[in-house]
């Protein structure tokens, strides 16, 4: 417990050093950008499918909204890595074709493609055949994806039309989009602020009502993180019901494909619901998401920050207060609400440090040109320092910590392994089949760039999820006093994903849901 208290402590020593010093830099306030004007870019993605199986719409008219809406606010953003707009387009054209000459009809589209028509946005890493996929990774430059990732293919086959791919850290490394490909992406509420990672193109494009839905990827919280920086949900699926193939980074490493998930991420909650349906559709485990839940059956228990070490991981006011509300809410409407302690989370920076330690690292941490070229960590971390390294800061970061297995001792590899068995079944239990957990997704909003470097040790929160295998979505729950999103996470049981997708659009109902960035 030394070592991870020590590291936490010295990363938000720097960061209470620096950010004085970033308040200066950006105390000019950028541009905002344009508001959303076009009706059709309100509408969500379940109701457009349907608006175009129904004739009311074309599908053309709602993919060039998003074209040309991509196009307003991608200069404020840089969100996107590389567009389809002319192929998706005349993909579009082809919908409405089919459905003028009667060769598709509303009710077998329902059925068969209940996305039919549909623009959606996909996270670079998760391959789009034909498209940049480099996981801007500076070795991989000019990689093409040479067929569709399984989840990709998925929302195809269901008559989804992808606009294009987005924006991530190098190899998915980090909190903040940014890398030496692409460049950095800014957040759509305060373009001076991080959209977060890994998702962070993803969630800066829904965020700013330029995508409905789009595919992103979570390892330690890279759907849910961005989500909250960009006022929109996200859901991390329990492992193994949304197929990974297709995705990069990738790893043999059992342990690592447990913590990777693919999951929805959108501007409104009934589309998680639809695109999980159809993500999941070859899982083996009944997980009744068309089951109605009932508020009034629910247990929830909750969490609202994690006191340690100076407050290192203590969450802000604002996000306490949402917290607060939610479970008044469901405690009003007979719920049974309770708090349950911080013990369970306390001890999850050192979890991932020692997870850090055991997993099996992707090839692709290797240079492909120069497999014999094993570069250390730590050097690099501090040559990115002076922008001497090829790495990113944050990839150094990664790799420095892989390298150092941790900070962990090898002979404790098994003993940390058994804890966390022993916690996820305990935890499990806790929840059982009618059982959620609010906690924090992050333990403050969105900051500066800069800044996430230092931020790295609160990411605990969504960490929880992945290391105890449990679904968790993000729910917005508008925005504070400096006009950008806040929100928390919702967990629950293994393979009951229905019951966050549920609380998800029962809170929705209740607080508003998305609120679009203030012009």
């Amino acid at each position: 417990m030394f070592v991870p208290n020590l590291l936490s402590l010295l990363l938000h020593t720097v960061h209470f050093i620096l950010r004085p010093i970033y308040a200066l830099i950006y105390i000019r306030k950028q541009p905002k950008i344009p508001p959303v004007k076009n009706p059709l870019l309100k509408i969500s993605a379940s109701n457009l499918a349907k608006k175009i199986r129904d004739g009311e719409i074309s599908s053309q008219s709602v993919v060039e909204a998003y074209v040309e809406r991509i196009k307003e606010v991608n200069p404020f953003l840089n969100a996107v890595v590389e567009d389809r707009f002319v192929a998706a387009i005349n993909e579009a054209k082809m919908c409405d074709a089919k459905l003028k000459t009667g060769e598709a009809t509303a009710i077998s589209l329902e059925k068969e493609k209940p996305l039919f028509g549909v623009p959606i946005t996909v996270k670079e890493s998760c391959s789009l055949k034909g498209m940049s996929f480099t996981g801007g990774h500076v070795p991989r430059e000019g990689v093409k994806a040479s067929e569709d990732g399984l989840a990709t293919e998925v929302l195809r086959n269901s008559g989804a039309i992808p606009l294009c791919v987005t924006n991530t850290p190098e190899l998915c490394s980090g909190l903040h989009a940014t890398n030496f490909l692409f460049g950095t992406t800014r957040n759509p509420y305060d373009t001076r602020k991080s959209p977060g990672g890994s998702s962070g193109g993803e969630g800066a494009l829904i965020g700013a009502g330029a995508s409905v839905l789009g595919i992103g990827s979570d390892f330690i919280g890279s759907i849910r993180i961005p989500c909250l920086f960009n006022g929109i949900f996200g859901h991390k699926p329990t492992p193994g019901i949304v197929p990974t193939k297709g995705h990069l980074p990738m790893s043999n490493d059992p342990v690592f494909q447990k913590l990777l998930v693919c999951g929805p991420m959108a501007r409104y909650a009934e589309d998680l619901h639809l695109a999980m349906k159809l993500l999941s559709s070859g899982c083996d485990t009944p997980l009744r998401l068309d089951e109605p839940v009932d508020v009034k059956t629910l247990r929830v228990f909750y969490l609202d920050t994690v006191n340690t070490l100076c407050g290192t991981k203590s969450t802000t006011s604002d996000i306490r207060r949402a917290i607060k509300e939610a479970t008044h809410y469901f405690a009003e409407n007979g719920a049974h609400v309770e708090h349950v302690s911080q013990d369970w989370l306390s001890d999850i920076f050192t979890f991932v440090l020692a997870l850090c330690g055991e997993i099996e690292l992707p090839d692709e941490y290797s240079d492909a040109k120069h497999p014999e070229d094993k570069k250390n960590g730590l050097v690099e971390l501090i040559k990115s320092t002076f922008g001497l390294s090829t790495y990113t800061s944050q990839f150094a970061l990664i790799r420095a910590v892989t390298q150092m297995h941790g900070f962990v001792p090898v002979s404790k590899f098994e003993h940390f392994k058994t804890l966390r068995e022993d916690m996820r079944v305990r935890f499990n239990n806790l929840l059982g089949s009618d059982g959620v957990f609010i906690c924090p997704t992050f333990a403050q909003t969105t900051t500066y760039p800069g800044l996430m470097f230092f931020k790295i040790d609160c990411s605990i929160y969504t960490a929880f999820s992945n290391i105890m295998h449990l679904p968790s979505t993000h729910v917005p729950m508008g925005l504070n006093s400096d006009g950008v999103p806040i929100g928390f996470q919702v967990m629950a049981g293994s393979h009951q994903d229905r019951l966050c997708l549920a609380v998800a659009r029962e809170l929705e109902k209740a607080f508003g849901g998305w609120v679009p960035p203030l012009s």
